[in-house]
């Protein structure tokens, strides 16, 4: 009984720390080649994975940040997002097709984000 009550206890424990370390903003530096592809010019497939703990709001902005991020990186200005695929398993992964735009934001199109916004408002505060 003992030994059950101790193998309980890890797999608890490991579940909690699993679970906070979800919290952490992965920046692009980070990613793993999979998680960005170029498809065209400037047009890209971007990923972001979380264990299944994290919140579907919590994903998406990880994932708009992820965008803005490769936007800047890349010289471009504002992005939209578009064809999304998400999975859930063990963990809950979401990929978009990323297109970016420079100078002035597209006219009429209310879904195009900037990514100097994104970012600012993503910023920690301190």
């Amino acid at each position: 009984m003992k030994l059950y009550f101790q193998a309980v206890v890890l797999v608890v424990s490991i579940l909690t720390t699993s679970a906070c370390t979800t919290g952490q903003y992965q920046p692009l530096t980070g990613a793993d080649k999979d998680e960005v592809e170029q498809l065209r010019e400037n047009v890209y497939r971007v990923e972001y994975r979380v264990s299944s703990f994290t919140s579907q709001e919590q994903l998406d902005a990880y994932l708009r940040r992820r965008c803005a991020e490769l936007t800047l990186r890349e010289g471009y200005d504002f992005f939209h997002l578009a064809q999304r695929a998400d999975v859930l398993a063990l963990s809950r992964r979401t990929s978009m097709t990323v297109t970016m735009y420079k100078g002035q934001k597209p006219v009429g199109a209310d879904d195009v984000y900037d990514a100097k916004e994104i970012l600012a408002e993503s910023a920690p505060e301190r």
